[in-house]
């Protein structure tokens, strides 16, 4: 018996019993608030809307065991891009997302969209090793950055199917001062009467959270 239990302590380790699961620590930021309603059409303000949403994926986070989210801001409250790049360094979180909500390009214009650090032509500093390095490491977020996206598209695409707007590369003075991956996502638009209807809807606000948390656990799950 005492060889058995031998054995059994000796190759746990190799089974994963009994270790614990790395947790991830995730930055939600809810756009605007305070001063800086957002998006504002019919009964819609994006402000509450992705303070609603940024809740809710919390509440579901909540359901798993890996998972740890930090909210930018969890009441109405003006919040700068400079404190809210600072929260972004005081936490180090794994990522970030940050929630909003789309607007113009017409009445037509509908659907989610997801928006990631633009990719930098040329390394800052010339053929200074030290540049290139840096510049190196930039792009692996960058590169992690597009895998999240694609993660968190093909999660959305189960809630609203066939209204994709595509994976968007653009500057974003938040983004781009990130060292981890973070994205963008425009959940839909709040001037198209179908996207704001939806957005309103209690239901398809805790289908986005799931989605988003789900598209986060698969990220993670399926890291190199």
């Amino acid at each position: 018996m005492f060889t058995l239990t031998l054995l059994i302590m000796g190759i746990a380790p190799l089974l994963g019993l009994g270790a614990q699961q790395k947790r991830y620590t995730v930055l939600i930021d809810p756009a605007h608030g305070g001063n800086e309603t957002g998006v504002l059409a019919d009964k819609l303000r994006e402000k509450d809307l992705t303070m609603n949403i940024a809740l809710l994926i919390r509440q579901e986070a909540q359901k798993g065991t890996n998972f740890d989210i930090q909210l930018i801001r969890s009441t109405d409250r003006t919040i700068t891009i400079l404190e809210r790049s600072k929260a972004v360094g005081e936490l180090h979180p794994d990522c970030l997302l940050s929630i909003h909500v789309n607007a113009g390009f017409g009445k037509k214009a509908a659907g989610y969209e997801l928006y990631f650090p633009g990719f930098r032509q040329t390394v800052a500093g010339g053929g200074d090793s030290t540049a290139i390095l840096k510049d190196m490491e930039k792009n692996s977020y960058l590169n992690d950055s597009v895998r999240l996206a694609q993660h968190i598209q093909a999660s959305l695409e189960m809630v609203f199917p066939r209204k994709g707007r595509g994976l968007r590369d653009a500057p974003n003075p938040l983004l781009d001062a990130l060292t981890i991956p973070g994205l963008i996502v425009e959940v839909g638009f709040a001037t198209h009467t179908e996207d704001r209807r939806n957005l309103t809807d209690e239901e398809i606000q805790k289908a986005v959270a799931r989605a988003l948390v789900r598209g986060l656990r698969e990220y993670f799950h399926k890291a190199p």
